[in-house]
């Protein structure tokens, strides 16, 4: 069974995770894995063949040159992993292209999305969560975090934007031209990851509410969102316009369809 943890929003909206079992952690690290040794396996081989072609041959200077090239390629490979976990999850926001593949990401301990200290420590602490014998930490602590998330105060879940139904498909079908409110990169980028959860759980369950709780519910997340996005807050006849046109935009941003 899998283990949920929840948490409250500045704007009294509670937020649920389903929290990463190993067996998907471990099929994530190992689709990153395999990435990260071709990418270093054709770079390799690559500068194996500009010191063939530069004349080497097969004595001392080629033995040496092969050395050192091996040298590089390990030094390399073993860099490239930091650079590659660090930058994946500082830039696809918690994720790496396995976890994407594998429907789940990572986030602070209070819900709160990856800062830049966060993704530091769980990158340095990698080569020591590789040793084999740090392998046995997830599997002995309540909420399956390895010694870097320990360290870091983050925890691994699963990605629930899936099951949200059709409203995902509907607001990027919308056609994006001519949208009353206009959301950028920049500013899409001031949102956390609890935001978009917080808006996308208010548009399914709005049409069973009345209208003024529906309205009152609004008014407590649009402001603040709005001073969060550093945009001009709506006027109170455009609140769901506006709350779909982000949530439309955000999804269109995760699937590149934004210019």
């Amino acid at each position: 069974m899998h283990q949920e943890i929840q948490f409250e929003t500045p704007e009294n909206v509670r937020v649920s995770y389903r929290v990463a079992g190993p067996g998907t952690r471990f099929v994530a690290w190992f689709v990153d894995s395999i990435l990260i040794s071709v990418v270093a396996i054709v770079i390799f081989l690559v500068v194996l063949t500009a010191f063939v072609q530069a004349g080497y041959d097969a004595g001392s200077n080629g033995t040496e040159a092969l050395l050192i090239i091996f040298g590089i390629f390990y030094l390399g490979f073993a860099l490239s992993g930091w650079f590659y976990f660090g930058l994946s999850e500082l830039l696809l926001r918690g994720q790496t292209f396995g976890k994407r593949q594998m429907g789940i990401r990572v986030v602070k301990t209070d819900g709160f999305s990856l800062d830049h200290s966060a993704i530091l420590l769980r990158t340095v602490f990698r080569a020591v969560d590789h040793l084999p014998p740090m392998w046995i930490v997830p599997l002995m602590t309540p909420r399956c975090q390895r010694l870097g998330d320990l360290v870091a105060g983050t925890i691994v879940v699963a990605d629930q934007r899936a099951a949200l139904g059709t409203l995902r498909e509907e607001l990027i079908a919308r056609a994006a031209e001519q949208p009353q409110f206009r959301f950028d990169t920049a500013v899409l980028s001031r949102a956390r990851p609890q935001d978009v959860q917080a808006v996308e759980k208010i548009l399914q369950g709005l049409g069973k509410l009345s209208a003024s709780d529906q309205q009152s519910l609004l008014g407590r997340l649009i402001r603040p969102l709005a001073a969060r996005l550093a945009v001009e807050c709506p006027a109170e006849a455009d609140w769901l316009t506006f709350l779909e046109e982000f949530l439309a935009a955000e999804y269109r941003r995760q699937y590149r369809k934004l210019g």
